[in-house]
């Protein structure tokens, strides 16, 4: 996997490497999101004492023990190669005095896995360090891509190793601004669209090919019946959760845009009191996300809860692959691509444009290069209407409203005029100044422009993901 963009984490682990003390760091994450890679490249370039990197998989803890205490085997003298511990505790305990005298790091990946075999080896392990980890000089790295058991080990209070990390490393998707590292062929409209489907993960991004569309990449990468695209959606989740049909049909119901708990219980026919645990779960697992509008009263308690996937690959699967599965069984792959080519730039104006326009005014904002300051950005909706990009700051009262299009054509006054009665439309806004702003893949006509001009709107063009051209007219 290319190694990209992640010197904020090396910096991290670097510095916790120079301590003198003892260090136990949690690396956590999607699955594809890199933490092997960091690991790899961490130990590899910056440990010069000795190391242990370890990957642990699914079998027996027999089996386990024998592969860890091959893993092991470089660092102790005078033993033969068929040298194996008796148990775990022998062998943490051999950990522990190998750390006695030199600095040593201990990297085990796909920690989970480690822990549904030998459910007792965090128990040991915390007896240990609790016991020795002042005299001794370890770095431990445990990673897992398993977000429930990684959370309910070390962040829950519930685990054997609850506040014994000393650092806990969320590794998240790369920037959308270092997606051309991964993709240097592509124009600033690809890398749009092919963010709206990998997002920022890295493995997706190493498999894309900047030398073809981004249609023929999704024909060859994930309509085919050999790729890992096929599952993949439906193996993140079985990852978290052992029967996943009802978290399934929820996901294809918010996939295709069906929102609030009460209109996804109607679609799906799961009971309205039901619902509430299933969503709290996927909220937990960081599969969802809550959304609220930006004109609610308290962001805390509001019944004005809308709901929507998190990560990129799991909106483009359940929009468009999950509830066709059918047509790809069939082998008919050119039908499936013409659905997707049909509408793909609505779906990329709704998905990645949206988000990168609402990330660009949190940026603006944060820069202070808006004429007032952002408390809060997002969206804005109630039963009539819905704006795409909204930033607010309910003590000035002053909003701005805006409104993207990923399309061939040019903006028009037409465009201007629905984002104003739009607005017109949210009476609890009434009473503020409103700003209006424009987000256009394509630019704008040269009528909007003067008028523009003269009512002091926001324009944003184009597609980099850099930023977004501004002009504060």
């Amino acid at each position: 996997m290319k190694f990209i963009n992640r010197e904020n984490e090396v910096s991290i682990l670097k510095d916790i490497f120079k301590r003198d003390s003892s260090q136990l760091i949690v690396v956590y994450g999607r699955r594809r999101i890199g933490k092997t890679a960091l690991i790899t490249h961490f130990i590899s370039n910056y440990v010069n004492d000795k190391s242990i990197y370890w990957v642990a998989h699914k079998s027996s803890s027999d089996m386990l023990l024998e592969k860890f205490s091959k893993a092991v085997r470089p660092c102790l003298k005078g033993i033969g190669v068929d040298f194996r511990f008796s148990d775990w505790e022998s062998a943490l305990e051999q950990i522990f005095h190998i750390a006695q005298s030199q600095k040593l790091v201990l990297a085990i990946d796909e920690f989970p896995y480690l822990l549904e075999s030998v459910p007792e080896f965090s128990s040991f392990f915390q007896m240990l360090w609790d016991q020795h980890a002042n005299e001794v000089q370890l770095i431990v790295l445990l990673s897992g891509s398993h977000y429930h058991m990684m959370y309910k080990e070390f962040l829950s209070g519930k685990g054997p190793l609850y506040g014994r990390s000393t650092a806990d490393l969320l590794l998240e998707e790369i920037e959308p601004s270092s997606l051309h590292l991964f993709l240097p062929r592509y124009s600033p409209e690809q890398i749009v669209e092919t963010y709206s489907i990998t997002g920022g993960v890295p493995k997706y991004l190493e498999m894309w090919d900047d030398r073809k569309t981004v249609l023929k990449n999704i024909e060859d990468i994930i309509l085919s019946p050999v790729t890992i695209f096929r599952q993949e959606a439906i193996f993140l989740i079985q990852d978290e959760i052992p029967e996943p049909r009802t978290y399934l049909a929820i996901l294809e119901a918010i996939g295709r845009g069906i929102r609030t708990s009460a209109d996804i219980s109607k679609k799906t026919g799961i009971p309205i009191n039901h619902m509430g645990k299933y969503l709290r779960t996927l909220l937990d697992l960081r599969f969802i996300r809550r959304l609220i509008t930006l004109d609610a009263q308290n962001y805390a308690n509001t019944r004005l809860s809308r709901y929507e996937i998190r990560d990129a690959f799991m909106k483009f699967y359940f929009y468009y692959i999950y509830p066709n599965l059918e047509l790809l069984e069939q082998k008919r792959l050119s039908r499936m691509s013409h659905l997707i080519k049909e509408d793909f730039d609505a779906f990329v104006g709704k998905t990645a444009f949206e988000e990168l326009a609402r990330r660009l005014i949190t940026k603006l904002g944060d820069e202070q290069e808006l004429s007032f300051d952002t408390e809060h950005i997002g969206r804005i909706w109630n039963k009539k209407v819905e704006i795409d990009v909204a930033a607010i700051n309910k003590k000035s009262k002053i909003i701005l409203v805006g409104e993207c299009k990923w399309t061939r054509k040019k903006m028009t006054n037409s465009d201007l005029n629905h984002l104003i009665s739009q607005s017109a439309l949210l009476p609890k806004i009434k009473d503020y100044k409103i700003h209006y702003a424009l987000f256009s893949k394509s630019g704008y006509t040269a009528s909007l422009l003067q008028r523009a001009q003269n009512e002091h709107i926001l324009l944003f063009t184009g597609a980099t993901l850099k930023i977004l051209p501004f002009d504060q007219i």
